[in-house]
């Protein structure tokens, strides 16, 4: 990834959808938590 001189936030997105997309490989019905803000 250091080859393509990326960003540090488009480092990290990319980091993140690798992860996704291993957890959704690995499971056959994968749960993603997540939080709007509300606190």
């Amino acid at each position: 990834m250091s080859e393509y001189n990326l960003t540090h936030l488009k480092q990290l997105e990319a980091e993140s959808i690798n992860i996704i997309r291993e957890v959704a490989a690995e499971f056959e019905k994968p749960v993603m938590l997540y939080s709007i803000g509300k606190d």
